[in-house]
């Protein structure tokens, strides 16, 4: 989420189910921050729904209706008590530049942990416990909600947030049915009653919108779905056909070659250039020894592959590059491929930029592992026996280095992870900034509270300076964002009496690293990772080489 001002608390409401048997309608003009907890609601924005269970946090924009319902009540099944409770936060932007802010669209993030209802509920609490309307009463409010709103923010800016979009318009409407059901016989005339429209304003207002007429745009559509099967999953040409809605692999590779000027063959025997707009298919492509003509990185990428430094031929991109300047450079490079994460939701319309400047293949994050993520990229590239090569020395090493720190410390030392921002502190228990490689690779042993998070599936949760002894272990990995205020936090946080009770700190077995090394997700940032572990924990262990 991106805005120019400061949010400022308005007022504050609790509502329960109690009283409301048809579940809830929420509608404000101010915008609006609401952390629910609820046993299973069916939550309806913007003529989309979706289910939830447990804790949400949603952020809407103003006049933007909300309907919220327990699932046993749409179900008619007897109710329980307390199925539903749900804080609002009312607010508006002060400070702000509306000549630049986007419009924001209505958000929502499942949360694994309860740690903004806790803050919701004690903002509430001193909220309706205020005696009066003074400064003095209100600022430690705003200061409250402030944190609240950073956190939430946090959450709903994670790729597994859900954006609920305005509803479709006729052109939209047609849009997104192309792109969800090209390999369906699709009519001309089908999708002109779909879209509301005469013929005439569909043809003309197709075109304005799209660039091409209805027919060239459902044959970009499936020429693309065949690229990305061929360079994915290689299959027999008829088979493709027949997966994207064409009569057989002759009339295929006859629209094939109208659209890209070369059969499906000598397609895939081309080079091609690639863009990677995330931080680990960038890692996965150069380990893979392929240079990407655009791509997310940073400082340590540059400097961990020389080759990129003063190569005319690469554009960096960075995360807090904007979206029309990455844009801008898509269009100057005009890369083959773009790899993408795989976006939530109707996504075509903002997608279309994006394919206008290259072929777009989406890889999903959720239930893939790294190693699934390198080999997917290594079959787009061409490149899977590189790809195995690579695993297959990773794997050596990394079980060599697994049987020395088994015999060094032994099954009862306790390692952890922390990481410290500008604005929070959090543990990992698995997934990023280290944890698949020393928990899931390495076997190193968890803390027992760290462990029983892993369990309840909590990937990293926040901690206070007070939390820190829950957390105790033989070794701490502390990575430390780069900016002056996390390095406060963190100066902070290691002269509290808490920090220097722990074990670690009284060992001297605390371990900085990089931040941008130990989030990434991918071959390069594990291997770099692994090195670190080297060098603080197996001092006198053989130096490699990397493999990157």
């Amino acid at each position: 989420m991106e805005h120019s001002g400061l949010p400022v608390l308005k007022n504050m409401s609790l509502y329960t189910e109690a009283g409301h048997p048809e579940g809830f309608h929420y509608h404000r003009d101010a915008y609006s921050l609401l952390i629910i907890h609820a046993r299973s609601v069916i939550l309806t924005i913007n003529n989309h729904t979706h289910k939830l269970e447990g804790i949400g946090c949603v952020n809407l924009p103003p006049r933007t209706s909300i309907h919220i319902q327990s699932e046993e009540l749409i179900e008619n099944l007897p109710s329980s008590s307390e199925q539903l409770r749900f804080y609002a936060c009312n607010y508006e932007w002060i400070c702000e530049d509306s000549s630049t802010d986007a419009s924001f669209m209505p958000m929502l993030a499942k949360l694994s942990h309860s740690v903004l209802l806790d803050q919701v509920s004690s903002l509430y609490d001193s909220y309706e416990n205020r005696l009066y309307n003074s400064l003095s009463q209100r600022l430690p409010l705003q200061a409250q909600f402030l944190t609240l709103f950073a956190d939430a923010c946090w959450v709903l800016e994670q790729p597994d947030s859900l954006s609920f979009t305005q509803p479709l318009d006729g052109i939209s409407q047609v849009i997104s049915y192309l792109h969800t059901h090209y390999e369906r016989k699709i009519k001309r005339d089908d999708v002109v009653r779909l879209s509301g429209l005469s013929l005439r304003q569909f043809t003309l207002s197709f075109k304005q919108r799209t660039g091409t007429t209805f027919t060239e745009y459902l044959n970009r559509i499936r020429i693309d779905k065949v690229k990305t099967i061929l360079l994915q999953n290689p299959q027999s040409l008829n088979e493709v056909a027949r997966e994207v809605g064409y009569a057989d692999e002759f009339y295929l590779s006859r629209k094939f070659k109208q659209v890209t000027g070369m059969s499906p063959t000598i397609y895939l025997r081309k080079p091609h250039t690639i863009a990677s707009l995330d931080h680990a298919f960038t890692l996965d492509l150069l380990s893979l020894g392929v240079k990407p003509s655009a791509a997310i990185t940073d400082t340590w990428v540059n400097d961990q592959f020389q080759r990129l430094q003063g190569s005319r031929s690469f554009q960096p991109l960075y995360w807090e590059t904007e979206h029309e300047r990455r844009l801008q450079v898509l269009q100057n490079v005009k890369p083959d491929i773009i790899l993408l994460p795989l976006i939530e939701g109707d996504e075509h319309q903002q997608m279309e930029h994006y394919h206008q400047s290259g072929l777009v293949i989406q890889i999903p994050w959720r239930g893939v592992t790294w190693k699934q993520h390198f080999m997917n990229v290594a079959q787009i590239t061409g490149t899977e026996q590189h790809a195995r090569d690579w695993l297959d020395s990773f794997d050596y090493r990394a079980g060599e280095v697994r049987e020395a720190l088994c015999r060094l410390l032994g099954p009862h030392a306790t390692v952890a992870i922390i990481n410290v921002r500008s604005n929070r502190s959090l543990i990992y228990a698995y997934g990023y900034m280290g944890a698949d490689l020393l928990y899931d690779i390495l076997q190193l042993t968890r803390p027992r509270v760290v462990a029983s998070m892993y369990a309840q599936g909590l990937e990293h949760p926040e901690f206070s300076i007070p939390e820190l002894t829950r957390f105790d272990a033989d070794h701490y990995f502390v990575s430390i964002e780069n900016n002056q205020a996390a390095k406060q936090r963190a100066v902070t946080m290691m002269r509290s009496p808490e920090w220097l009770a722990l074990t670690a700190g009284k060992q001297q077995c605390v371990y900085p690293v990089e931040m941008t090394k130990w989030y990434g997700y991918g071959p390069a940032a594990l291997d770099a990772q692994l090195n670190d572990v080297i060098h603080y924990l197996l001092p006198n262990y053989p130096k490699k080489q990397r493999i990157i």
